[in-house]
C-alpha cells in the first residue's frame, strides 16, 4: 500500500514551522501541495491512503497545530475535489465528530465546515452520522 511519510507530524515542531507550512495561503504551502497532489491523482485508490494519514494527523496527536493542519488539509480537499472526494466522507465522519469537540475553537470551527461542505454536495444531513 502507498504511505505518506511526509505526513510525519514529529516534523511540526513549533508554531512557525506550522505557520510557514501549513497555514498561507500561497503557493507550495503543505495543504496547496497535499491538495494538488489529490488532484492529480484523480483516484479514490490514490486519494485513500492520503485521507488516512490526514484523519490521523486529525485524531491521533496532542499537538493543536498538527490536529489544525490535518483539518486545514481536509477541508482544502473537500473544496477542492467536492463531491467526487465523498466517497470517504464515511471514513472522515468520526474523526470530524471528535474534532468538533475540540478546545480549539478553530478546529472546531473548520471540523464544522467539512460538515456543511459535504452536506452541501451529498445532499444528506450529516448530523445524525456524528452521533
Amino acid at each position: 500500500p502507498l504511505t505518506f511519510p511526509f505526513m510525519d507530524s514529529s516534523s511540526l515542531t513549533d508554531r512557525d514551522a506550522y505557520n510557514r507550512l501549513v497555514v498561507r495561503a500561497e503557493a507550495g504551502s503543505v495543504v496547496s501541495c497535499l491538495s494538488s497532489l489529490a488532484t492529480a491523482a484523480g483516484k479514490e485508490q490514490l486519494w485513500k491512503p492520503l485521507n488516512h494519514e490526514i484523519l490521523q494527523a486529525c485524531a491521533r496527536d496532542d499537538r493543536s497545530d498538527v490536529r489544525q493542519a490535518g483539518v486545514t488539509c481536509l477541508l482544502s480537499l473537500f473544496q477542492t475535489l467536492g463531491e467526487e472526494y465523498m466517497v470517504l466522507i464515511p471514513e472522515c465522519l468520526p474523526v470530524l465528530a471528535e474534532l468538533l469537540e475540540d478546545a480549539n475553537e478553530d478546529i472546531a470551527g473548520m471540523a464544522q465546515q467539512c460538515i456543511t461542505i459535504g452536506e452541501d454536495l451529498t445532499g444528506e444531513n450529516l448530523q445524525d452520522s456524528l452521533l
